[in-house]
């Protein structure tokens, strides 16, 4: 029952991987401010309640038109 822990926040490429898009539109919605991000040391990282709410946010956008 050793269970792997997932990580908090991930890196612009794995959070692109989490979410199915490309590492350049996470930087895009980095910039645009849809997604937020801090750094540690020289990592950036998007924290994966981020990511979650991203998601969220993009399904009542899509619910919405």
């Amino acid at each position: 029952m050793d269970k792997q822990l997932e990580p908090l926040a991930h890196s612009p490429d794995r959070a692109a991987q989490r979410l199915g898009i490309s590492t350049r539109a996470v930087y895009t919605h980095l910039a645009t401010g849809e997604l937020r991000s801090f750094k540690d040391g020289k990592r950036r990282l998007i924290p994966d309640t981020e990511l979650q709410g991203f998601v969220t946010r993009k399904m009542a956008e899509a619910a919405n038109s």
